[in-house]
């Protein structure tokens, strides 16, 4: 004898397949992210800053194109905030002559976020994008693994 149900099941809604697909894409994002963070060397949370930075200024920018002044002022926000922490971890004792220049460079970048002009968001991206290559070349080299014995 086949078992029915007394009611007829009751569907739960599912959310359109796009935004189950964007949703575990956040996800997907926050958990590769969390597992970079924690397995990366000092160096390597430097080079995601600038990253990170360079990204920010390039919305700010392609916004400023665009004339939405949103979209900016919020990336802005973001690009300011990373460029002073950039700026507050440089060490003036043992940085010396590169971690002054460093100071002018970052303090350059904030007044040109400021400004929000697509050219000194384009010059700023830019002197980022430098900094960021240099930053990379001098990455210290990882000490080779030695077979197991």
């Amino acid at each position: 004898m086949l078992y029915t149900p007394a009611r007829p099941a009751r569907s739960i809604p599912l959310p359109p397949a796009s935004a189950l697909q964007r949703a575990a894409l956040r996800e997907y994002r926050t958990v590769d992210l969390e597992a970079r963070l924690a397995s990366a060397s000092p160096h390597t949370l430097v080079s995601m800053l600038f990253d990170k930075l360079a990204a920010t200024i390039r919305e700010a920018h392609a916004a400023a194109v665009a004339t939405d002044a949103p979209r900016r002022l919020k990336a802005t926000e973001k690009a300011l905030a990373l460029v002073d922490g950039l700026d507050a971890t440089l060490d003036d004792h043992r940085g010396g002559d590169v971690a002054q220049s460093l100071h002018k460079v970052y303090a350059l970048v904030h007044e040109n976020l400021l400004e929000g002009s697509p050219q000194s968001l384009k010059q700023s991206a830019a002197a980022i994008d430098a900094i960021a290559d240099a930053w990379r070349q001098i990455a210290p080299r990882s000490s080779p693994t030695r077979p197991a014995a």
